[in-house]
């Protein structure tokens, strides 16, 4: 069970609960206090209406409302002419009112900023998801497609302890899959997580065999199992080295993994 809230801390937590953002064993710590606090459960009838309201309060003001709320804060209040005790209660309610106000509008504001930016975070997951899926649909048809060229790319260094900066991908392999028209995929398996100040870059190798012409045919990222990239047509071997995180126009790190078409 977790610790016992203090009354302060179950104090500051009426203002959540007013928007059902508390939840666990606070939530229910919380409902015990207000069940033997009648001064407690008035002040969050208090902030639920306050909520109430700003939550209703998306709608444009009317005409003119905010020059008439700005001149009557100009003009002087009125004179109070209430007994001692029946005034301090008025500041109290007043002062009370304002403070629930202010705290209500402040959890609401932070309420909602955390579920649009969790809302943000979910759409974000979807969206990457639905466009992983596009294109392992997409790699899969070009593997099917009789004009198109599939090649397996390897670890020209033999040691599984190899590490991509030495010119081993630690045992990893590669599916490349190239169209007529120099569009492919890449798939690859089990290729280490690099550093933060690294990516894996693609290159197209074509020309002489004894010495290619190589060009960058993508940046793929510190850790990638699919990306789609463009060729050149005529490119008869591709190789993948560990570059630099912005990429680089040539390349500088050993081949990770390499392969050429049959």
């Amino acid at each position: 069970m977790a610790r016992e809230l203090s009354p302060h801390e179950l104090h500051e937590l009426l203002g959540a609960y007013a928007l059902d953002a508390v939840d666990g064993d606070e939530r229910e710590q919380l409902e015990a206090w207000l069940e033997r606090s009648p001064e407690a459960r008035e002040e969050l009838a208090g902030l639920r209406e306050t909520a109430a309201f700003l939550s209703h309060a998306g709608s444009e003001a009317p005409p003119g409302l905010w020059a008439r709320i700005e001149d009557a804060l100009g003009e002087e209040p009125p004179a109070l002419v209430l007994p001692f005790r029946r005034r301090t209660f008025a500041l109290r309610l007043t002062a009370g009112i304002a403070a629930a106000s202010v705290a209500a509008a402040t959890v609401t504001v932070v309420v909602l900023s955390d579920k649009i930016q969790r809302q943000d975070d979910r759409l974000e997951a979807v969206a990457s998801s639905m466009e992983r899926d596009g294109t392992r649909r997409a790699a899969l048809a070009a593997m099917a497609d009789p004009r198109s060229r599939t090649m397996h790319l390897e670890s020209p260094n033999a040691s599984p302890n190899a590490s991509p900066n030495d010119g081993g991908g630690g045992g990893a392999t590669a599916t490349l899959v190239s169209m007529h028209d120099g569009a492919g995929y890449l798939m690859s398996a089990d290729l280490p997580r690099l550093p933060n100040d690294q990516t894996y870059q693609l290159w197209a190798m074509s020309g002489p065999n004894d010495a290619p012409t190589m060009v960058s045919a993508g940046v793929l990222g510190r850790d990638f199992d699919l990306a789609a990239f463009r060729a050149p047509t005529d490119a008869w071997g591709f190789a993948i080295t560990a570059e630099a995180a912005s990429g680089v126009v040539r390349p500088q790190g050993p081949h990770v993994l390499e392969g050429a078409f049959a």
